[in-house]
């Protein structure tokens, strides 16, 4: 069984194959690869072959030279559109978060749980422990429910199924009929709340955002200490947060 550094050296050197492939589009010979990766031709040939049967590579019958195939922009294509997303809505959330003085998040669906993609606090906004590329699950945060709430029943189900379900405070939802009418109201109000479900001390107003990459949902959120959070603030702070959302889709090029 080939140890740990063995399987870093192999991940090593089929990423330095991709490297080279991605630099010459048009193709490059077996040889060529051999020597500006410094592999021994069989090591290059061998790894070739693993990417060919792939999928992320393909060797020119006439030429007999090899190149990457679309599949390698299928599996970045997410990662950037996601980074597409971020670069438009973040000078809105800063915007967001210097208008209303509390900590904004952007998140990102991953399976049964969002990970938070980005991060902006107000000078006066309280710190909070959230860190960007934190995962924290959907059942129980105002952005998991905004996004759940644009999705089907079958896909909310899906994800409550496959949750963890746990009381993190008393006011978690752990039942699912209670869950899918806080989705329904969500539809209604046109954003999702977080009253103190998921963390003790904070409230949070989140709306969704349209998928982008096609394999993932985007939210965000406007957090603060719940005792300054009372409902007449959450309602202010829906209607700031539905101004950014209007924003972030206009440069987003929806109409």
């Amino acid at each position: 069984m080939e140890n740990a550094s063995g399987g870093v050296q192999s991940v090593a050197r089929i990423f330095s194959i991709i490297e080279i492939l991605s630099e010459h589009p048009k193709g490059i010979s077996l040889q060529d690869v051999a020597n500006e990766s410094g592999l021994p031709k069989s090591t290059a040939h061998r790894l070739l072959s693993s990417l060919i049967t792939l999928g992320y590579a393909v060797q020119d019958s006439f030429t007999t030279h090899y190149r990457l195939t679309l599949k390698m922009f299928e599996l970045s294509s997410g990662i950037v559109n996601d980074m597409d997303i971020l670069m438009v809505a973040r000078p809105h959330l800063d915007r967001l978060a210097r208008q209303s003085g509390e900590t904004v998040h952007l998140v990102i669906q991953d399976g049964i749980d969002v990970v938070y993609l980005y991060k902006a606090e107000a000078g006066q906004s309280m710190r909070m422990s959230s860190r960007v590329g934190r995962r924290i699950p959907m059942y129980c945060t105002g952005v998991g429910k905004a996004i759940l709430a644009t999705q089907s029943y079958g896909e909310a189900e899906r994800v409550w199924q496959k949750s963890k379900i746990q009381r993190l405070t008393q006011n978690t939802v752990v039942d699912f009929e209670n869950f899918i009418e806080q989705l329904k109201q969500v539809r209604l109000a046109g954003y999702a709340t977080d009253d103190e479900e998921n963390e003790l001390g904070i409230r949070c107003v989140a709306l969704s955002l349209p998928a982008i990459s096609g394999r993932a949902e985007a939210a965000f959120s406007i957090s603060g200490l719940a005792p300054h959070m009372d409902d007449t603030r959450l309602t202010e702070l829906s209607r700031m947060a539905l101004e950014t959302k209007q924003a972030i889709l206009r440069d987003l090029g929806w109409r």
